[in-house]
C-alpha cells in the first residue's frame, strides 16, 4: 500500500520522511562507504534501534518488510551525508567559524540573582569595596541554582547563558564586576572570571560542516512542506 503526503502528515511522519528522502537525493553522487565503514555504520545503526544480535536484526527487518540491502543503505546514509557535507562546506568552514566564533568561546563567571533591586545594589557595593567574597554573598543571598556553587558557573560555551547575559560576558574583561542589571524579572550581578578562546580543531570543523548541511536540509524541507500546505489548502 502506498501512502500519500497527506497520509504521512496525518501520522506525523511527513517531515521525517521527506528529510530522509532529501538526504538520499543529496548523496546520490557520493560513493558508497568502504566495507569497513559500512560495518561500523551497521554497528552504530543496530545500537540505535537496540538490536543486539543477528536473530533480533532479522526479526526487525522482517517486521518492516526490509531487505539486507535496504538495511545497509539506511546504515550508510549518515556516513554518505557527512561526506556530502564535507565536499560542499569544507571550503566555507573557516568563514563560518569566524562568523560565530564568540559563541564557541568558553566562559567561567560568577552570578548572583535577586528579586530585590535595593538588596542587589547593596550587595554590589559590598563586592565593589571588597568587604566580602562573591562566593559568600551568592551562597547566602542568591535565589537561583548558582547558590549551591557559590555563584560560580562554567566553564560553558558563551552560547549557553541567556543571550543578554552572554552579550554582557562577551564584552567583559576578566575580573570585571557589573552593577546590578535587570533580566526577566531578576536583578543580576555578574563577574567574568575567565574566558577561553575557541580553537578551530577537527571536532569543531566537523560540527560546523554538519551544521551547515543541516541548515541546507532544513531550508529544502521547508520548501517541500510549504508546497504540501499549498496543495492541501
Amino acid at each position: 500500500m502506498d501512502f500519500s503526503n497527506q497520509d504521512l502528515a496525518r501520522a506525523g511522519l511527513l517531515e521525517p520522511a521527506w528529510r530522509h528522502r532529501l538526504m538520499e537525493q543529496a548523496v546520490l553522487q557520493i560513493e558508497k562507504p568502504s566495507a569497513e565503514e559500512t560495518q561500523q555504520a551497521l554497528q552504530v545503526f543496530c545500537q540505535q534501534i537496540q538490536v543486539q544480535d543477528q536473530q533480533q536484526l532479522q526479526a526487525w527487518l522482517q517486521l518492516r518488510g526490509l531487505s539486507g540491502a535496504e538495511l545497509e543503505a539506511m546504515a550508510q546514509l549518515p556516513v554518505r551525508w557527512r561526506k556530502w557535507c564535507e565536499q560542499r562546506y569544507a571550503t566555507t568552514v573557516e568563514h563560518e567559524y569566524l562568523r560565530r566564533k564568540a559563541e564557541f568561546d568558553e566562559v567561567t563567571y560568577s552570578l548572583l540573582r535577586l528579586r530585590d533591586g535595593e538588596l542587589a545594589a547593596e550587595l554590589h557595593q559590598q563586592l565593589q569595596e571588597g568587604e566580602v567574597s562573591f562566593e559568600a554573598l551568592a551562597s547566602s543571598f542568591s535565589e537561583g541554582p548558582e547558590k549551591n556553587s557559590g555563584g560560580k558557573l562554567g566553564p560553558v560555551p558563551l552560547s549557553t547563558p541567556h543571550p543578554a547575559l552572554a552579550k554582557l560576558l562577551e564584552i567583559s574583561q576578566e575580573g570585571q564586576l557589573w552593577p546590578p542589571k535587570q533580566l526577566e524579572g531578576w536583578w543580576i550581578i555578574v563577574r567574568l572570571e575567565k574566558r577561553k578562546g575557541a580553537q578551530l580543531d577537527e571536532a569543531l570543523k566537523q560540527r560546523l560542516i554538519i551544521e551547515q548541511g543541516d541548515d541546507w536540509l532544513r531550508n529544502e524541507l521547508n520548501l517541500v512542506l510549504a508546497a504540501h500546505n499549498e496543495q492541501v489548502n
